[in-house]
């Protein structure tokens, strides 16, 4: 009978004292089930053998949101991790275990916040990649909703440790995308031998963007200079930035002579 499509028979069988707490679980999970009727399972006063009936009212879509809201506060952590990543569930639902997890994070022991890294949403991710610690870092990227949006903004944000950069620049599968390459090898904080060999790997246009970008550190523009000479696209005019090696502008050669500048 828990599986019957009529609310009244759901309705009489809510009514019988004699319903357990493995039959609740059956209909908490119902989404054919109207608010109204889910609301009257979550009305029940519970145990704590009854804990797993609330969080398949937390999960299911159906559910009031008031009463989800108010048994998602009382979840244990990898539910409510679970919980920002399901998408069956209302937004603000998802958005308000957010909330939570972030509010608890900061307190909890490295195991915990590793076991959590490898399920929560890309909203979780990204506030634990600027955990110091690097086994929490590692588990972030064990998160299959890892994505390269998320990867390039944890190379450009500035709150996010030098750890993680480093951790992401010897990335075999990320340091593969062209995207994360030049973002790396525009971040000061990227290993220099690693930022030297991205470089090495950028189209021309890009490699003019990173010459004239004031954040990129001189030694990087070294190579950017190298590459273009190799690539036979010497930069001219001068960027803004101002040069690093010198790679010559004939027309302003004499004048540098007669400055007393020595020319290359």
């Amino acid at each position: 009978m828990l599986s019957d499509p009529s609310d009244k028979v759901i309705i009489a069988l809510l009514s019988n004292r004699n319903i357990t707490y493995d039959e609740l679980f059956v209909l908490a999970r119902r989404r054919d089930l109207p608010g109204s009727i889910l609301e009257a399972v979550g009305a029940r006063k519970f145990t704590d053998d009854g804990y797993r009936v609330k969080v398949a009212l937390v999960n299911n879509p159906k559910t009031p949101r008031r009463l989800a809201l108010g048994f998602l506060r009382g979840m244990q952590l990898r539910d409510m991790a679970f919980v920002t990543s399901n998408k069956a569930v209302p937004t603000e639902l998802r958005q308000a275990a957010e909330g939570m997890l972030r509010e608890k994070l900061p307190t909890l022991p490295a195991g915990i916040k590793i076991t959590i890294a490898r399920q929560v949403s890309e909203g979780v991710v990204k506030f634990l990649l600027m955990d110091e610690n690097i086994q929490v870092i590692k588990a972030c990227f064990e998160n299959p909703r890892m994505n390269e949006a998320t990867v390039l903004w944890a190379i450009n944000h500035a709150a996010v440790p030098a750890g993680t950069i480093v951790f992401i620049a010897s990335n075999l599968k990320w340091q593969a995308r062209y995207a994360v390459k030049f973002a790396l090898a525009r971040n000061p904080r990227t290993p220099v031998a690693r930022a030297l060999d991205f470089v090495r790997e950028m189209k021309a246009l890009d490699l003019r963007f990173l010459y004239n970008d004031p954040s990129v550190p001189a030694v990087v523009k070294v190579q950017v200079e190298i590459e273009l000479e190799r690539k036979g696209q010497p930069l001219s005019p001068p960027s803004d930035s101002g040069r690093v090696i010198g790679i010559v502008d004939l027309d302003n050669a004499e004048d540098a002579e007669e400055g007393g500048i020595d020319k290359f």
